[in-house]
């Protein structure tokens, strides 16, 4: 799981005196206050300020009592480490879409050595994307169904495809990417591959993920980082700079109110709803399904289209997770299921099946 994986310190010549500037480590939370709104803000410092607290009664403690409870406390394997590439190496994942490779480029197991040539390829899209601490949701994984979808919102064509015949007329300037200043959202982001993606192709882009503080100031970070690459890609002042500038990081638990959010959209006379929702890899608990769905009618635009690829994990059968097509038909949607596609899984002790992609497309009637 290596592969994709940004190290910006490789350096073994670096004296003891010399402090390793450690690339990946977070970033203050002043520098994501664009990201988020005044309420999340204030919610972020106080999770910051409690984590604060917490690690240092754990380190004191550790230091009465590691001995004691652990037996031998040698890190020096772990501090030789975080001397060459830093205590944080890993933390900040590149992927890079391709038009011809399914996987893309990077967050996966498997090596590629023509990586960097891939990388340059024309209509290729970087990203950087911060792994969570946080387990919740295994959204501390980035899933192939995540790359996947990234890979299809960043393919001008194939983007054009899967919009509603409304959205697409809006959308038949071939000189520009057919996001260019559509909201977009995502639901159970994780480390949000596809937000990003569709944030550096000039769509605004809203990120969500349960209500877990270090969740959404991974997504927050996650904003920062792209935008400060993309201010070098582009001028001041650009259509894309402008519209991705308008991009938050929100916590959504599916079911709930989404006013937080459409109203945060609305804002300076924006757009009602979300003309593209995506969520990725979210249908391996059946039993919430219905919130799911819920959240998609209330945020999805008459016009819009929702995309749910997802693969089969084997936590519970097939058939129950294939469920949400009825329950989507139910609720009133237009369901389409689009061709599967084999990906890479994300870790090598995985099964096939798991990097296996299937995608269903949800319209309004």
């Amino acid at each position: 799981f290596f592969s994709g994986i940004h190290c910006s310190l490789f350096r073994t010549d670096i004296m003891p005196e010399q402090q390793v500037i450690d690339d990946e480590a977070p970033l203050e939370l002043s520098e994501l206050r664009q990201w988020v709104s005044e309420k999340r803000y204030a919610w972020l410092q106080k999770a910051d300020e409690e984590e604060a607290k917490f690690k240092e009664e754990l380190e004191r403690e550790s230091h009465m009592n590691a001995d004691n409870i652990f037996g031998s406390t040698d890190d020096s394997d772990d501090e030789e480490r975080e001397a060459k590439f830093g205590p944080n190496a890993g933390r900040v994942q590149e992927w890079t879409s391709s038009l011809t490779d399914v996987d893309g480029i990077g967050a996966t197991y498997v090596f590629d050595e023509d990586a960097e040539r891939k990388k340059k390829e024309p209509g290729s899209v970087p990203i950087k994307c911060i792994i969570s601490d946080s387990w919740h949701g295994f959204g501390d994984t980035i899933w192939a169904s995540a790359r996947h979808v990234a890979n299809l919102l960043a393919n001008p064509e194939k983007c054009r495809q899967l919009m509603t015949p409304d959205l697409r007329q809006d959308c038949q300037d071939t000189s520009k990417h057919p996001l260019l200043g559509l909201p977009v959202v995502e639901l159970g982001a994780g480390a949000g591959v596809p937000s990003w993606t569709a944030m550096r192709c000039g769509a605004t882009a809203y990120c969500t993920d349960q209500s877990v503080p270090n969740r959404v100031r991974c997504m927050a970070e996650s904003a920062q980082r792209n935008w400060r690459d993309m201010k070098n890609d582009y001028p001041e002042g650009h259509d894309v700079l402008i519209h991705a500038a308008k991009s938050r990081a929100f916590p959504l638990d599916w079911g709930k109110s989404v006013d937080e959010i459409t109203g945060a959209l609305r804002k300076n006379n924006g757009p009602q709803h979300f003309d593209i929702v995506v969520a990725a890899d979210c249908c391996y608990m059946p039993c919430l399904h219905a919130e799911l769905l819920d959240s998609i009618d209330m945020l999805m635009s008459e016009r819009g289209v929702a995309l749910i690829p997802f693969a089969l994990h084997g936590n519970t059968k097939d058939d129950e997770v294939w469920s949400i097509v009825d329950r989507a038909k139910e609720k009133g949607f237009q369901v389409d299921t689009l061709e599967p596609q084999q990906l890479t899984p994300p870790k090598k002790t995985m099964e096939l099946k798991q990097g296996l992609v299937n995608t269903i497309r949800i319209t309004r009637t």
